[in-house]
């Protein structure tokens, strides 16, 4: 199993132990509809869901891993594991709970350091965004219906625009070496929920 040095390990036991190996040759970036810490996060894996990410983000840049990159983790529909043992990393951010908001600046750091790393770590993830459902590469969890199971906004037009204007970007040129993108600013305290309810992202998943 892989544990990424630059987040807190909390794995997630029975899954860690008991789920089935991948290859991992994706990395998608979800939002949870939720202002949750990576603690809370990990607790409503543990405890409410047969579901889960590789990792959970809070808005502060908090990071923490759940489970191995090299264990399936049951985010991403079809993505999770395919027939061949390849599969996709999953990472759940904090997020407005109509997961409308844009990534804070510390998240999109964050973002970028784990992808540059998940590259590096992972010889079959290349610098590009997925062309297809299976096809190895970065991507955010609507892009393709093969990795919702019913269809999903997440993780919302403005995390999107940042996703293919700055985080990836800034991804490929981390790695190469080359400039990054200009960073636009974006708020580090999101705004005050207007209400309460239960995560709707995944109620649109399953494994």
């Amino acid at each position: 199993m892989a544990w990424y040095p630059g987040a807190v390990k909390m794995e997630l036991q029975p899954e860690s132990s008991t789920q089935q190996a991948i290859r991992p040759t994706q990395v998608i970036y979800h939002s949870i509809a939720a202002p949750w810490t990576p603690k809370r996060t990990y607790e409503y894996w543990r405890d409410s869901t047969n579901l889960e990410s590789h990792f959970g983000l809070g808005f502060d840049g908090t990071l923490w891993q759940y489970l191995g990159t090299q264990t399936r983790a049951d985010a991403n529909y079809r993505a999770n594991r395919r027939a061949d043992g390849t599969g996709a990393i999953s990472l759940e951010s904090a997020s407005n709970l109509d997961h409308t908001d844009p990534w804070t600046d510390e998240q999109v750091e964050e973002l970028i350091k784990l992808g540059v790393w998940a590259h590096k770590a992972h010889p079959d993830i290349p610098l590009r965004i997925c062309r297809s459902a299976s096809d190895p590469g970065f991507g955010y969890h609507r892009l393709y219906s093969d990795w919702a199971l019913g269809g999903t906004d997440c993780p919302g037009d403005a995390r999107v625009k940042q996703f293919r204007e700055l985080v990836f970007p800034a991804i490929v040129a981390r790695a190469t070496g080359a400039p990054e993108p200009t960073k636009p600013t974006t708020p580090s305290v999101p705004p005050t929920p207007r209400r309460r309810r239960r995560p709707v992202a995944y109620r649109l998943t399953g494994a």
